[in-house]
């Protein structure tokens, strides 16, 4: 599914179900109602999995958001599919609602 067509998805829910989706997540709500626009594409790049350099990775993912001249709500979102299961997994450990910006994320994915 496409980012749009999520944010589609999501606007048919009751506030209750988007409720739900939000306390679970590590952005605060500022971040997660921004919606992609049809046009965004994913970064093509190799996902990361903690075996290789992080700052490398998240350097490759600024140096190609800054190219799309991306907002930084969008590219927390864009930001988790670069991620391999491991470190996906990690981000889950975040507190609810703890990242206001791609700065915060990227210091606390950081550390």
């Amino acid at each position: 599914m496409m980012g749009w067509e999520i944010a589609k998805a999501m606007s048919k829910k009751s506030s209750k179900q988007q409720s739900m989706v939000l306390e679970e997540d590590p952005f605060v709500p500022e971040v997660m109602v921004v919606h992609l626009t049809r046009n965004f594409e994913q970064p093509k790049m190799e996902k990361y999995d903690r075996s290789s350099n992080l700052v490398d990775h998240l350097r490759a993912f600024v140096d190609l958001m800054r190219l799309r001249i991306t907002p930084y709500a969008i590219m927390c979102k864009a930001f988790l599919p670069t991620l391999r299961q491991e470190a996906r997994d990690w981000v889950v450990t975040f507190s609810p609602k703890s990242i206001h910006t791609f700065d915060d994320f990227s210091k606390q994915f950081a550390t």
